[in-house]
């Protein structure tokens, strides 16, 4: 109370003295405030926050998406998916009856006339196979001995094999499972208690098999023609890193950098002579690369539109978040050459719209006789907004005339998305090896997926020595 009394007091004393200061003041209060409370108004619906950031109060669902005819669930003519029967049964188990239950006679083989089949799906016992080498010396007639030729990677007395390895990577890194649930998980299965320098060295060995691979993937990603990147904050050893992605619907390459910037765009070496299309989320390094064309994610524009419609009641936004779901679906019903025709009707409406943004915005500039601030005058969220959807509209509208170019950067999301996984559940990585090791088996995983291959069957192909694919 009393440390509200003497600010009190203060404050009165400056109002007698200088009201003018005390009204810059109370402006500076309220921007604060103004500021604070859309901070707080910020959800996943209406921003770049993660639907994690939501917490209990999650907003209601509102989905752009028209109601469609046809009711939820499958369509009618929809072919249902069951388990099938196995044309090659591991093992046949027969029922046979020695003697009829009702009059008690005998039965033979030759009385069956028919057989009711039924499967049943289930696991073996989990064991390990254990091969024992049987590695033949002999003695030559010079006295020497020879010893036949080992196999290649028998290289100890006792060892796992290439396939169990790949099966520690497959959940470790796939699954994410921790260390210590993984040594758990051996234990119970196979009664083998595996300690974590093994798991690692695992890891490891993987990692080094899979350089060709990510210097085959990186080639490829800087020819193609459309290629999504993205980037997301990184814990390491309790230091801020970026996880950096570029993909497309074929390959897939993650990298960590300690930098978000052109500097990691640059230690990559891919996009330093890109000619393609790059989607992306507006993000200022990419736009440095100036050999290739960009186009902009546009559901985060949609979420800020949301955003400056709902908390800030701007109706040029609704009237722009109307034009981009028209312009998906029309994208959508008419692809190709009729949307390149309808080209300027797009831009036309486009440009109104911008129009009537920057009056509603008008860019204020200081009273006179006001008090000069250092630095530019700041700008609202609106107004930001609305200058870069002027600035860039070609990248956001690029999507229109040709089918080629995706509406979103969903693509690199989906790709970068079981990273955020693995921090949640880990919180992060202890050194910068061990991030490296995990950024380039998740690549290798999510490129063998999009050429059909399962992550485990993919992982042990790896320990096999080269491990790509012929149709990469």
């Amino acid at each position: 109370m009393r440390d509200r009394e003497s600010k009190k007091q203060a404050l009165l004393e400056l109002i007698k003295k200088d009201p003018e200061a005390v009204v810059e003041l109370l402006l500076d209060l309220m921007e604060q405030l103004e500021d604070l409370k859309q901070q707080l108004a910020k959800n996943s619906r209406n921003s770049s926050k993660p639907p994690s950031s939501d917490g209990y109060n999650k907003p209601q669902p509102k989905s752009r998406r028209k109601k469609g005819r046809r009711k939820s669930g499958g369509q009618p003519g929809h072919s249902g998916k069951t388990l099938e029967f196995s044309k090659n049964p591991d093992r046949i188990i027969e029922h046979k009856l020695l003697h009829c239950p009702i009059s008690g006679e005998s039965f033979t083989d030759k009385d069956i006339f028919n057989i009711i089949k039924r499967q049943v799906f289930d696991l073996p016992e989990p064991k390990l196979l254990v091969d024992e080498h049987w590695i033949y010396q002999y003695r030559n007639s010079s006295g020497r001995i020879v010893t036949a030729e080992v196999p290649e990677g028998v290289s100890a007395p006792v060892q796992y094999g290439k396939r169990f390895q790949s099966w520690l990577v497959y959940l470790n890194d796939y699954q994410l499972v921790p260390l210590n649930r993984i040594r758990q998980i051996c234990v119970d299965l196979y009664g083998y208690c595996v300690s974590e320098d093994t798991i690692l060295k695992a890891r490891q060995e993987c990692y080094e098999q899979l350089e060709g691979f990510e210097r085959q993937v990186k080639e490829k990603l800087g020819n193609c023609a459309i290629a999504h990147a993205d980037e997301t904050g990184l814990k390491i050893n309790s230091k801020n890193h970026w996880l950096h992605t570029l993909c497309n619907k074929r390959y897939t390459f993650l990298g960590i950098h300690r930098k978000r910037g052109y500097e990691a765009l640059e230690a990559f070496g891919i996009l330093e002579s890109f000619c393609g299309r790059l989607v992306h989320d507006c993000w200022s390094a990419y736009f440095r690369l100036k050999n290739c064309a960009h186009s902009l994610c546009n559901p985060h524009l949609l979420r800020e539109l949301v955003f400056a419609e709902e908390q800030l009641q701007q109706r040029w936004a609704t009237k722009m978040k109307q034009l981009l779901q028209d312009a998906y679906d029309y994208s959508k019903a008419s692809p190709g050459e009729v949307a390149r025709k309808s080209k300027r009707s797009w831009h036309v409406r486009y440009g109104r719209i911008i129009a009537e943004g920057y009056r509603e915005n008008p860019h204020f500039d200081a009273p006179p006789g006001a008090k000069k601030k250092r630095g530019r005058p700041k700008k609202t969220k609106s107004r930001n907004l609305l200058e870069r959807m002027d600035k860039y509209r070609d990248e956001i509208l690029a999507f229109i005339w040709d089918p080629e170019i995706p509406f979103s950067n969903n693509q690199a999301e989906r790709d970068i998305r079981m990273v955020k996984v693995k921090q949640k559940i880990s919180g992060g990585f202890r050194t910068l090896q061990n991030a490296e090791i995990f950024a380039r088996i998740r690549s290798y995983i999510s490129t063998e997926q999009k050429h059909g291959v399962r992550a485990w069957k993919a992982l042990a192909k790896a320990f096999d020595g080269p491990c790509l694919s012929d149709d990469y």
